[in-house]
């Protein structure tokens, strides 16, 4: 066999072995699960351009961009379903965001998991003592996952994490009016990494303390 042959033989291998080698690091197609009831169904009616209301994105403070606000045109109208009229009832556009208050009591989550971990309850508990004694005050519980897994899959056990945390906050005494949940699903990941360690941070609820502007 020529050397040059032999060479490129060799090549294709070890590219062969580079792409196996990427694919294992983000794996696709994991098991869906079923959709879950969202605490806010909204719904855009086409019409004229309309800024960002005061206060957040869509009408929802902290809450994620929808179609026909800031510049398509068109209003956003926010329903909650029956089943969660609770939550949410104190959420309006004058509260003021506030992201640093709880970075200490951010959770994670294990591997396509919506459990809260035992060793971060103490950490929801904190956050529930602080808004027991501050009964002005609301609470945005965001969800976030790692890359792998599809978008849809991911936005929906966003969901399912933030709301494994609203239900802790509620055990340990906060009213549900006062809790909100949103899902990122992997739009917004801490680490852009692809070691289980970057996976395992970017696995996450967080905190958005929302205050009165007045």
């Amino acid at each position: 066999m020529k050397k040059g042959a032999l060479y490129h033989i060799l090549a294709l291998g070890v590219v062969s072995v580079f792409i196996v080698g990427c694919k294992s690091q983000r794996p696709v197609g994991l098991t869906n699960i079923p959709a879950l009831e969202p605490i806010v169904k909204t719904i855009t009616v086409p019409g004229p351009v309309q800024p960002l209301p005061p206060g957040g994105i869509g009408g929802i403070p902290g809450g994620n961009p929808l179609p026909g606000t800031g510049g398509s045109g068109g209003t956003t109208i926010v329903e909650i379903p029956p089943e969660n009229t609770d939550l949410g009832k104190n959420f309006n556009g004058s509260q003021i965001e506030d992201r640093d208050m709880f970075l200490a009591q951010m959770v994670h989550f294990e591997f396509d998991s919506s459990a809260v971990r035992p060793d971060d309850l103490p950490k929801v508990e904190i956050v529930a003592q602080y808004m027991i004694q501050n009964p002005t005050h609301s609470l945005l519980v965001e969800g976030h996952c790692d890359e792998r897994g599809t978008e849809d899959y991911n936005l929906s056990l966003g969901e399912r994490r933030a709301l494994s945390v609203v239900d802790e906050l509620i055990r340990y005494g906060v009213t549900p009016d006062r809790l909100r949940t949103t899902s990122y699903g992997e739009k917004i990941p801490i680490t852009n990494g692809f070691t289980e360690a970057d996976f395992a941070q970017n696995r996450r609820g967080e905190f958005v303390l929302l205050k009165p502007a007045n």
